[in-house]
């Protein structure tokens, strides 16, 4: 007979709360056996609450202090645009807990990939919580590794669309801890798979480590928002040998000969009739029946071509035939590229070592988003360097897609503005910052945001509704993947005084109007937008419910 220890050693508990608790019914009720009572619920609570997964210490960052006083809100550094056509995406610099909840604001529901590189916890110090290192010695290395995804992944799920899929890459130290905090944020059903990459073909050929177990792989784990209403993978056809040589009526196809030998035991008067006002050549008769040969007339499927009826096939009518390349659960280092190959392309696009040792290639990355549609979202909220916007950009260039991707790192040892930011700006311009020529350049454009913080006093609306409706601007940007400056095409009103301003100085280009939500149309300015046929676009009230006082 199996029985739940944890269960009944949670039973006692409770039973033993619930004595104490009648005891302190029949005693005097004062302002501390009201305290006693509000403790022991929440002990009940929280007894209740726990029932299957991790269990870690919860820890606070200093982030955690800062959110509870502060506003999270974006300012742009707008000198660092980059211009080069395509598609408007964005790199946030700031602590990626406050940059995700500013994308709750923009982007809830709205995201099709999230693929993250989260720091591995190898205990090498290479994981920073609350500003300090973390190494082996810290007993707490394990749950404030935990503490510290949580948050975060539960606002990625958040932010996923309902099609959506998120790849966290990981190592051996917090796999395990990852798979299972994933399956309670996400839920086991929506687990898609495990992948594995060969992230080195280099042993280590030094010292003890030779001659211990040496591990060649790092893996992905893959989960969906909901994976019953996930799309299929989108997969490359392979090479099926099916050609397409001729014109027929509807396009490229391949005409095939419809007739055989008519001799011996191949002999069917049956099978000679005419088609297309034709009987078989002498000594042929027809492979087809009369009824499908019918229906291909009808079709338009059947052509006379040199004197000869002869079936047209097109593409769409082998579907069943085209073979495809797998979406294979392991990424060998010939097919993507191992860890050095990540390394090496960073370098060369700084033409100079970096000093970045663990980089994903930009093969891996392209290898998953290139099983999406090519109008994708992308999010990254621990961007590194940057290879996820490098891929998304390579990609757009490949297959004149329009994925659009949002980057978020904090800017520790300027990595943000130094590396990941420079970076995208060589791949997009093809200058380096020297400006020698990285390459010939990719259509893209880039917004810079930082992340600040405006103080909440008082919840009073005075306090503090001028400076964020100073940030208001960057979030509708954001959200709609759309950039203000110098673009006569859109406008935005947030005022009452830019609003007269706007009608004082009215441009033609105009065709459309970003408008915040409390500022109201006179009937007059309704009917000159409607003139013009410019739409209209309410600034949502979910930005900054403060404002509404």
């Amino acid at each position: 007979m199996s029985i739940n220890l944890s269960k009944q050693k949670r039973e006692d508990l409770l039973n033993k709360i619930e004595q104490i608790r009648l005891f302190l019914n029949h005693s005097l009720y004062d302002e501390n056996t009201r305290k006693l009572s509000g403790y022991l619920n929440e002990l009940s609570t929280e007894i209740n609450g726990q029932k299957y997964g991790l269990v870690f210490e919860e820890h606070k960052e200093g982030i955690d202090y800062t959110l509870e006083n502060n506003l999270p809100v974006l300012t742009e550094e707008k000198e660092l645009f980059v211009n080069n056509g395509g598609e408007i995406n964005f790199l946030i610099e700031g602590d990626n807990l406050a940059s995700l909840q500013l994308l709750e604001k923009t982007h809830r529901g709205k995201i099709d990939v999230i693929y993250i590189d989260p720091p591995y916890n190898t205990g090498n110090k290479d994981f920073i919580y609350d500003d300090d290192f973390v190494d082996s010695a810290d007993s707490f290395r394990h749950s404030k590794w935990l503490s510290f995804m949580e948050k975060r992944l539960r606002i990625a799920k958040d932010l996923l669309n309902e099609k959506g899929v998120i790849f966290i890459s990981i190592d051996d130290n917090e796999q395990a801890s990852a798979k299972i905090l994933s399956e309670e944020i996400f839920g086991e059903n929506n687990f898609i798979g495990q992948l594995t990459w060969e992230s080195t073909t280099q042993p280590i050929n030094a010292g003890k480590a030779r001659f211990q177990l040496q591990q060649k792989v790092e893996y992905i784990l893959c989960y969906a928002k909901n994976k019953n209403q996930k799309d299929d993978f989108i997969l490359k056809e392979s090479d099926s040998n099916l050609q397409y040589p001729h014109m027929g009526k509807f396009g490229a196809c391949r005409f095939e000969i419809i007739e055989k030998s008519d001799a011996g035991a191949y002999q069917r008067d049956t099978m000679k009739y005419q088609i297309l006002g034709q009987f078989p050549r002498e000594g042929k008769r027809w492979q087809i029946g009369e009824d499908t040969a019918r229906k291909l007339e009808k079709a338009g499927k059947i052509e006379i071509v040199d004197g000869i009826v002869k079936k047209a096939v097109y593409p769409e009518d082998e579907i069943e035939k085209i073979k495809y390349i797998p979406f294979w659960s392991h990424f060998s280092s010939a097919d993507v590229g191992t860890a050095q190959n990540g390394k090496d392309e960073l370098n060369f696009v700084f033409d100079s070592a970096v000093g970045f040792d663990t980089v994903k290639p930009v093969r891996l990355i392209t290898e998953l988003l290139g099983h999406f549609h090519n109008t994708a979202t992308i999010l990254d909220f621990f961007a590194g360097s940057g290879t996820t916007g490098h891929a998304v950009i390579k990609l757009n260039s490949e297959d004149g897609g329009h994925r659009k991707f949002i980057l978020c790192t904090n800017n520790e040892n300027s990595i943000c503005r130094d590396i990941t930011y420079q970076r995208l700006k060589t791949v997009i311009t093809g200058k380096r910052k020297d400006g020698s020529t990285y390459s010939d350049g990719l259509s893209g454009s880039l917004k810079y945001f930082k992340v600040d913080f405006v103080e909440i006093t008082e919840k009073e609306y005075y306090e503090y509704a001028d400076k964020l409706l100073l940030h208001v601007r960057e979030l509708v940007e954001l959200e709609n993947a759309v950039n203000f400056e110098g673009n006569s095409k859109i406008a935005i009103v947030l005022t009452e005084e830019e609003l007269e301003s706007f009608f004082t100085n009215y441009s033609d280009d105009v065709k459309t109007l970003y408008l915040g939500h409390d500022v109201l149309l006179s009937k007059e300015q309704k009917i000159i937008l409607e003139k013009y046929g410019i739409e209209v676009k309410i600034i949502p009230q979910y930005y900054y419910p403060e404002l509404n006082g």
